[in-house]
């Protein structure tokens, strides 16, 4: 009988249960988008065209879309890289109504850049090119609706794969939230848009009614308040963020879910852009924690319920609910 070396079996045994152990250390410290291949599921987008060509893109629209689609470079990020955004609507003589104050949607995406989604990009066209076929699209732009949408809020980010901006801040916790004692705005991205979005919406006469910030990966729609101790929202206000995450449920599948960021993720974010949009323009906003289109199969889904979205603005518009 062969002798068993009791001791070649024990140090074989801690071997093993030390690589098991290293290899649980490694999962966590490796970027996101290495996590599949150690069987992790992954919370990090997909890596899309470069930043340079998706400039090259959106500076088509307005040559293409002439009647619908502007084009605006509201500044550059710390790497020189143009901050833009686009601006779907209907010029003054296709108007039906001449009403003081139209409803605004701002779209906004890869505000962390790594959580690009492959489909924020495509809005602008589709909206320009679906608004004179889709009865509640063409309504909505008809009576002085505009939609504002800036696909990649974070340039620096997006180009390098990372989270936060080139000089590692967290764009989405760099919002002022008064409410919370919380002063953000510290970075060139945020100041800009902030500037950029009182002064189009000033210009324009509208009143910011819905605000859709694209993140990945987990399945939520998240809406104010981001952190923890914030009062409950008022009995109005909550019933419409409930109505609009029905919507949100309805289309991506009744497993999605729809709720405060403690609540959903159970940790407390203060200085995000739901809160800010909410505090200071009343506006029905969320965060949306979606999952990557890689075969663009998910694209339709985000169309139809975009569309009930604007429906949705539409009718609050005209039974004129004081909020």
């Amino acid at each position: 009988m062969k002798k068993i070396n009791l001791s070649s079996i024990f140090f074989r045994s801690i071997f093993v249960l030390v690589f098991f152990i290293c290899q649980n250390i490694i999962a966590q410290m490796l970027p996101t988008s290495s996590l599949k291949s150690l069987g992790k599921e992954s919370d990090s987008g997909i890596k899309g065209p470069s930043y340079a060509e998706l400039v090259r893109y959106f500076s088509t629209l307005p040559q293409k879309y002439p009647e619908q689609v502007q084009l605006f470079n509201y500044g550059m990020t710390p790497k020189k890289r143009p901050l833009l955004a686009l601006r779907i609507a209907y010029p003054q003589r296709f108007l039906v109504t001449r009403s003081s104050v139209g409803p605004a949607i701002l779209i906004t995406g890869a505000t962390h850049g790594n959580e690009y989604l492959n489909i924020e990009d495509r809005l602008p066209e589709w909206f320009a090119a679906q608004a004179p076929k889709n009865h509640t699209l063409d309504s909505y732009f008809k009576t002085g609706g505009v939609i504002y949408i800036i696909p990649i809020f974070n340039p620096d980010g997006y180009d390098t794969r990372r989270r936060e901006n080139s000089r590692g801040i967290d764009l989405n916790r760099d919002y002022t939230v008064k409410q919370a004692n919380y002063v953000g705005f510290k970075e060139i991205e945020t100041q800009l848009f902030r500037d950029f979005l009182q002064n189009i919406l000033q210009k324009d006469n509208k009143r910011l009614s819905l605000t859709i910030d694209y993140h990945c990966c987990i399945g939520a729609a998240l809406y104010p308040w981001s952190y923890r101790g914030a009062p409950e929202l008022p009995a109005n206000f909550l019933a419409l963020f409930q109505d609009f995450g029905s919507v949100f449920k309805n289309i991506m599948g009744q497993q999605f879910r729809v709720g405060t960021t403690p609540k959903i993720l159970g940790y407390s974010a203060i200085g995000t852009s739901k809160d800010y949009f909410y505090e200071n323009y009343q506006a029905l906003s969320f965060t949306y924690e979606g999952e990557v289109d890689e075969e663009n199969q998910k694209f339709d889904l985000h169309t139809q319920m975009l569309t009930q979205f604007v429906a949705k603005i539409q009718s609050l518009r005209f039974r004129q609910i004081n909020r």
